[in-house]
């Protein structure tokens, strides 16, 4: 197997999973409830008709034989020049980590990952190169089919976090839970380390300081995650709950005269006694 790309994996997988729940919250917010249309030739990827990315087709997972081939190397597939453009700087990767296999046009998964991460390529690719080519976002779909990995690089998913340790203590285990790691720790200090914050080791846990705060990591033997607890951590206010727009209730009006109108009944004088 290729340990260089399963090293990359554990240490970018925090990053891509942050900015995954990321892209995903950007979506809920700009565009909730809207259809996906995605146009692979143009590296289009549509939320109704107003939200829009550019996504660019980087490879795909052959499911008959679980190989996976590079889209720089199938020429059958028509895309833009900025894609083929994005192709090159993958190919370049081989030499800059030194791992051969992103200039190999195509590979047998189970050879170069191994069987347990081969049923989730896709999203193991999209990890490591999320975070080794500094994109903002990855995205599975199919292609002809087949499980697809796209990437995306978007200014309006860059927001400034201002609550790194409650964002990290929120999103965490909750990666480790929905991704293929088994490096819980590597991936924990890598993750911490992509804020910016200090680490240090407290009677065997990982200690993580961030202003007034801490978070306070436990691992068992294999380097799974055992515990994560914060003290002091800033947390976000609650965004209000939407209210539904109630409809003013009918009140009973009161009829008055029209101005610059008499009613019918005023200015009569009043009938005389006999």
């Amino acid at each position: 197997m290729d340990e260089t790309l399963i090293a990359l994996f554990h240490r970018f997988a925090g990053l891509a999973f942050d900015r995954q729940n990321r892209f995903a919250e950007f979506v809920a917010r700009k565009a909730p409830g809207a259809k996906r249309a995605l146009d692979v030739e143009n590296g289009v990827l549509s939320y109704g008709p107003k939200l829009q990315f550019e996504a660019l087709l980087v490879g795909v997972h052959a499911d008959h034989n679980d190989s996976w081939m590079w889209t720089w190397a199938n020429r059958t597939i028509r895309v833009s020049v900025t894609n083929r453009a994005l192709g090159d700087t993958i190919r370049a990767l081989a030499h800059r980590v030194m791992s051969p296999n992103f200039a190999k046009p195509a590979f047998p998964l189970d050879l170069v990952i191994g069987p347990d991460l081969t049923p989730h390529a896709a999203l193991f690719f999209g990890a490591i190169l999320v975070g080794e080519l500094d994109y903002d976002a990855y995205l599975l779909a199919k292609h002809d089919g087949n499980p697809a990995l796209f990437l995306i690089r978007d200014e309006r998913l860059r927001a400034p976090e201002k609550y790194p340790l409650a964002r990290i203590r929120a999103l965490f285990p909750k990666m480790s839970a929905a991704m293929p790691v088994t490096d819980h720790r590597t991936a924990f200090m890598s993750y911490v380390q992509s804020y910016g914050l200090t680490t240090s080791e407290e009677a065997g846990r990982v200690k993580v300081t961030g202003g007034a705060g801490e978070l306070l990591a436990t691992f068992d033997d294999s380097g799974r995650l055992a515990k994560l607890e914060g003290a002091n951590v800033a947390m976000p206010k609650p965004r209000p709950a939407a209210t539904p727009n109630k409809k003013p209730s009918k009140v009973a009006r009161k009829t008055r005269p029209v101005s610059g109108k008499k009613s019918a009944t005023s200015g009569k004088k009043p009938a005389r006694k006999r």
